[in-house]
């Protein structure tokens, strides 16, 4: 039956019926459009339910640990230097955690980089920051150490935020 759709038109004042055959590949995709389009649209209609939406809050880390309260959102950052800087440790350091590692200066001429590191949860809840500006004679390396005074968690991470001048 899909194989061949045949439809009749009348002309106005004219009794010349015109035949038109329509094969299955243009019938096919147009029927399953129309199958489908319920479906599709059934996501877009309005809320069946009369209640107001609510917030919910995000739950406190566990264990006691406070997320850092005053973490800078304007963080220099150069990505072509981020290549130069490496953590190579990221441990626990008295009460408080440390990163450090070292900073390269490949170009021809003295430059100095500022580092800042978040100190985060396995989660990435930030739980404290720090930075250190590096001073970095031409061609040479320089170690450099972050510190930071917070309650550690399970899993910590030293992530290097930016590297910039």
């Amino acid at each position: 039956m899909l194989g061949r759709i045949r439809s009749a038109t009348a002309t106005s004042g004219v009794s010349a019926v015109r035949l038109r055959t329509v094969s299955r590949r243009r019938v096919v995709p147009v029927l399953g459009a129309l199958v489908l389009a319920p479906v599709l649209f059934a996501g877009c209609a309005a809320p069946s339910s009369s209640a107001a939406p609510s917030a919910t809050a995000t739950p406190a880390p566990a264990g006691g640990i406070q997320p850092d309260a005053n973490v800078p959102t304007d963080v220099p950052n150069i990505p072509e230097l981020r290549g130069n800087v490496e953590i190579s440790a990221c441990e626990q350091a008295g009460e408080g955690w440390r990163a450090s590692g070292t900073a390269q200066n490949p170009a021809g001429g003295d430059t100095a980089y500022t580092i800042t590191v978040f100190f985060t949860t396995d989660q990435a809840t930030v739980l404290g920051t720090g930075d250190t500006t590096v001073d970095l004679p031409a061609g040479e390396s320089v170690e450099w150490e972050i510190r930071a005074d917070l309650t550690p968690a399970a899993g910590m991470r030293c992530v290097l935020r930016g590297v910039g001048r």
